[in-house]
């Protein structure tokens, strides 16, 4: 890969990643100004719980697309980016242009897939018997 086609992919990531860690201001900011004082009943405790762990679930997956991120820029440092890191063929530049945060050629992430389903569906076959 040129170096002008890292440039613009290391550009890409860091722009994605300091929207994520910026962003400050959070639509789901209303979810946890819920009062100490204020008395709740079931209903309101159990929405406010549904609530945080909406919350949490989506600080979760922020902080993995930022480490996903980090590692894709390592990646470039390295010289290793756009190289599929288990069989070391080239990913697509569609694919990491779709994905920049790839690791994987098409291939073996089509491979990868097709052994995850195949476990998930083991393993409900053997949770039904």
């Amino acid at each position: 890969m040129d170096e002008h086609t890292l440039r613009d992919f290391r550009e890409l990531l860091e722009s994605h990643m300091r929207g994520l860690l910026n962003s400050g201001y959070t639509p789901y900011s209303r979810f946890c100004d819920h009062g100490a004082n204020d008395p709740m009943d079931e209903a309101d405790m159990a929405s406010h719980h549904c609530d945080q762990s909406l919350v949490n679930a989506i600080q979760h997956r922020t902080q993995q697309l930022v480490q996903e991120i980090r590692s894709a820029i390592q990646r470039i440092d390295d010289g290793e980016f756009g190289v599929c890191c288990l069989c070391s063929t080239s990913i697509g530049i569609g694919r990491l242009k779709a994905r920049p945060t790839a690791m994987l050629c098409i291939h073996c992430q089509e491979t990868l897939e097709s052994v995850k389903r195949r476990f998930v569906g083991a393993k409900r076959r053997v949770a039904m018997a």
